[in-house]
């Protein structure tokens, strides 16, 4: 009876994924695939009853399309000749991820693991190689399990940031997780790069807080902190996603945050003076208390109804663990220049400053927004399409630096473009660089995202955008970090080194990358990568490779 069951599955398997939408394989290369669908097949038969169907898509699915662009947050990746996955698995649960490693690994496929698909360069859905490739979608493992007395919770990989900010709101206004503003980031991704948000000056990185992880290693085994070992549980907490298996889930500390914050968001234009604000600003965000996050976010607008007066403008943003009466002095005492008044700011919960500072909503309304996946705000709906880098500033940016920038925001190409100033400092400066392998630590006054964003039907020109960025970033280059120029690895960038396509990256050419990312950290992930998948079977454009003798 589980001999015809299976065959039935992989009978139906074969239908789906044959024919290619993309070129024939050969005949070799068509029974590996069969050899693959019939090895999982096989093994979801003969570990659970789960539909199929709601497991496994194929190019033949009628939904492959829908499933594979669900989670997709850069268009610039959904073009026709967007290398596509040869199938793509949603496990219920860890047998599934097990039977895909097993069956991927047996046949010579890649595989790529997707938790909510934010990875700015797309690595976890798509591939350079062509090779063809499986993808992990992770999206229905997602539970929570928030343990208010002791002050942890487990989150699962495919869970997002807005589940678990309403997940601890509805039982506790006074504890809350240090992770990423954007509510729809999946906390997989995010946490393996480090993970930094509100609370990251008060209580360090999402992967500073966590205490446990639940990880599949190559061969399928199940691993904890304990069984895993300290150094590979040092490696998953910020050494990037990809490199070393699948986490699963992480068991994460709470923080405490008051009852009540406080937020403000103060907009300057060029004829406002903003770049002397924008310039003192820098000698104080180091003075700024742990309990406060200060961010600032430069663009262009039109001041004039027709258009045709564009002029650079920036927002200050705080978010402050405290009251308003607090708040405004401190201010008025260290940066008076930006004008701070009590009308300026809103007082809030925590959960209802991730609404208003991710630009969901009104706070008043209803905090069940945080548990939409598809929701997107309209400025990335209409520009779904974007290139980004990252840079660490370490001395302040000179006034005459500010205005080389504001020269090229004002070219036609940076319409939708936007560098975000976060400030460090805080408990940053007190954690080694060697914590975790994020390294960014001590010394840094505030990291820079660059974005450039455009509409999906201007892919066509994507290489103006991209162009406008690369230039950019070269212009920025006398006021950054250097030896190395520092990396959120976060922020993916494949224009500063990339891995070659058959698997075998020597560590000097890795190196040119993961330095930037890692700093001094790169050659204890290589370390690990080595003992843990010495054959490389985890890997993508930049994840970390092992040792090749």
């Amino acid at each position: 009876m589980g001999f015809l069951r299976s065959s039935s599955m992989f009978s139906f398997l074969l239908i789906l994924v044959l024919p290619f939408s993309w070129p024939t394989p050969s005949s070799s290369s068509a029974n590996t695939h069969e050899d693959f669908l019939r090895c999982l097949s096989s093994s979801l038969a003969s570990n659970d009853s789960s539909s199929i169907s709601r497991l496994v898509y194929t190019h033949r699915s009628s939904n492959y399309t829908s499933v594979l662009e669900s989670t997709i947050h850069n268009a610039r990746f959904i073009t026709s000749t967007s290398p596509r996955p040869l199938v793509i698995v949603t496990p219920l649960h860890v047998s599934h991820v097990q039977a895909t490693i097993r069956c991927s690994k047996r046949h010579g496929l890649q595989l790529r693991t997707r938790s909510g698909g934010h990875d700015f360069e797309g690595v976890s859905y798509v591939s350079e190689s062509e090779a063809p490739f499986v993808i992990v979608d992770l999206a229905n493992l997602r539970s929570i399990d928030v343990d208010v007395e002791n002050e942890v919770a487990w989150v699962q990989s495919g869970a997002i940031m807005g589940e678990l900010y309403y997940a601890v709101a509805q039982k506790s206004r006074t504890l809350a997780f240090p992770g990423a503003l954007c509510h729809g980031v999946a906390f997989g991704g995010m946490i393996s790069g480090g993970g930094y948000g509100l609370l990251f000056r008060k209580y360090g990185l999402a992967a500073d807080n966590v205490v446990d992880a639940e990880f599949i290693d190559v061969n399928g085994r199940i691993l904890n902190r304990e069984s895993m070992g300290e150094e590979l549980f040092w490696a998953i907490r910020g050494g990037g996603g990809g490199s070393f298996g699948i986490v699963l889930s992480w068991k994460v500390k709470l923080v405490r945050v008051p009852e009540i914050v406080t937020v403000f968001s103060i907009s300057r234009t060029l004829e406002q003076n903003v770049t002397q604000l924008l310039h003192r600003w820098q000698y104080i965000a180091g003075q700024f208390p742990d309990e406060m996050y200060s961010s600032i976010t430069i663009a262009t607008t039109n001041t004039t109804v027709d258009g045709r007066n564009l002029t650079v403008v920036a927002t200050f943003t705080t978010m402050f663990l405290g009251r308003a009466n607090e708040l405004v002095p401190l201010i008025q005492n260290i940066f008076p220049e930006l004008g701070l008044t009590i009308q300026d700011c809103n007082e809030m919960s925590f959960v209802e400053s991730i609404l208003v500072l991710g630009m969901l909503q009104n706070p008043n309304e209803n905090l069940e927004i945080l548990l939409d996946r598809s929701y997107r705000i309209s400025f990335l709906v209409a520009t779904p399409s974007f290139k980004s880098k990252s840079d660490y500033v370490k001395k302040p940016i000179p006034e005459i630096g500010f205005q080389g920038i504001w020269s090229q925001l004002l070219e036609p190409e940076a319409r939708a473009a936007t560098l975000n100033f976060v400030a460090y400092g805080g408990v940053m400066d007190e954690i080694s660089e060697s914590a975790v392998p994020f390294p960014h630590r001590k010394g840094n006054i505030y990291e820079i995202s660059y974005n450039v964003r455009w509409p999906e039907e201007d892919n066509v020109n994507s290489q103006r955008y991209v162009s406008w960025m690369r230039k950019l970033y070269s212009y920025m280059t006398p006021y950054v970090s250097k030896s190395p120029r520092e990396a959120y690895v976060n922020y993916r960038d494949l224009d500063i080194g990339k891995n070659n396509d058959d698997g075998h990256t020597s560590y000097a050419q890795a190196s040119l990358w993961g330095r930037k990312y890692f700093k001094n950290n790169f050659n204890r992930l290589v370390k690990m990568k080595t003992r843990i998948d010495p054959e490389n079977f985890f890997r993508h454009e930049q994840s970390i490779p092992p040792y090749f003798g």
